[in-house]
């Protein structure tokens, strides 16, 4: 795609990003001439954003217009009509001579922009939704490689509550219907369909990464060594057999100057619980809960409904996630209902070396992150 057919808002340098650590003597006075102390720098760049900043931009919803849903259903009318099956499906079995490039905006916007991105408008409530799977499905293959969500092989998730609980080493947040706490995904981005909307609550509420960094930097820089060290996180369950069920990754990292987070307090309890692991520092919990009380300042929360039709894509690197609890209708029909992708863009930066544990391929554009299945099996559903 050539640069002039991109919005200017697209057009992100990615020299803007300015994070790292420097290593700087301690004065000799101090009786400490050979140890070092780290100071930390304030990350610049336009995944630095407060969500009272960008709440009315249109710089990161894209309303789709009658072609483009035109485009779509033409699309998944002739896949359908030809027989090709969700697991044997291809970019070419599905053209988007128009969407298509709307869709390389939208990656290059989540990785070197603002962070997330969001398409609206589209007629779900026309379709059934196995063919509302079919069309996500598809719409993912123009975005990047799939990862399985699970050591089950759901490369394609049900995001509903189907009354699991909601704690424990195995809990999952997104078939529950309670409050989540801010967490990142296991990979590096997220994408979600929404089927149908809460008949009460469900809101969708992102912070930028980068923006937390900054404000621990300016109210509480001292926390921030903690944070950059490394933590025991658990898998939840999804570990493969013989492997440990337990990793370490720091909260902050940055690689060639390009700040990277990843966050979620479930995981990181897990590992302490399970008894192997060693307990949190007083210092490495602060920085946690300092990270937990900035999430829910108002300024940085970015808040958003779920319409059916909605897709949304978040990089778990940059932004931090949640959803508040929701109250569903009795009938099976109208209930929330979100499909997810966990998948690896083929625009992606290299990861810092401290991420190689769970994201294994660290490099650029790689494949990476998520939970394999022990026999490589894929499942296009949550079971």
């Amino acid at each position: 795609m050539s640069a002039s057919f991109r919005p200017k808002s697209f057009l992100v340098d990615p020299k803007q990003y300015r994070a790292f650590k420097s290593h700087e003597a301690v004065d000799k006075s101090s009786g400490m001439e050979n140890d070092k102390m780290t100071t930390y720098q304030k990350i610049i760049s336009d995944a630095t954003w407060l969500g009272a900043d960008i709440e009315n931009s249109e710089r990161w919803v894209y309303r789709l217009t009658e072609d483009d849903i035109a485009e779509l259903d033409q699309a998944l009318t002739g896949a359908r009509s030809r027989g090709v099956g969700l697991a044997e499906l291809k970019r070419d079995d599905f053209p988007l001579p128009g969407l298509g490039p709307r869709l390389e905006q939208m990656l290059d916007e989540i990785e070197n922009g603002l962070g997330l991105f969001l398409f609206r408008g589209f007629p779900a409530e026309a379709y059934s939704k196995d063919d509302l799977r079919y069309l996500f499905w598809a719409v993912g293959l123009y975005c990047g490689t799939a990862v399985s969500q699970s050591n089950r092989g759901d490369v394609l998730g049900d995001v509903r509550a189907i009354g699991t609980p909601h704690d424990g080493p195995a809990f999952r947040g997104y078939t529950s219907n309670g409050e989540l706490s801010y967490h990142t995904d296991a990979a590096d981005v997220t994408a979600l369909f929404c089927l149908q909307a809460a008949k009460e609550g469900g809101l969708s509420r992102i912070v930028s990464t980068p923006a937390i960094h900054n404000a621990i930097l300016a109210e509480r820089p001292e926390l921030l060594a903690p944070l950059y060290d490394i933590y025991h996180w658990g898998r939840q369950g999804n570990e493969l057999p013989g492997q440990s069920p337990y990793y370490t990754q720091p909260i902050f990292a940055v690689e060639s100057g390009r700040f990277a987070g990843r966050y979620t307090r479930t995981h990181i309890r897990t590992a302490e619980l399970g008894g192997i692991t060693p307990t949190l520092t007083d210092a490495q919990n602060e920085g946690l809960n300092f990270i937990d009380q900035i999430c829910t300042r108002p300024a940085f929360n970015l808040t958003m409904m779920f319409e059916p039709g909605d897709m949304q894509f978040l990089n778990n690197h940059l932004t931090m996630h949640t959803r508040t609890a929701f109250q569903d209708d009795q009938e099976e029909e109208r209930k929330r209902h979100l499909l997810r992708l966990w998948f690896s863009p083929p625009n992606s930066h290299a990861l810092p070396e401290s991420f190689q544990p769970f994201f294994r391929d660290i490099n650029a554009g790689a494949v990476r992150g998520g939970f394999p299945s022990p026999d490589g099996q894929t499942v296009f559903e949550t079971q």
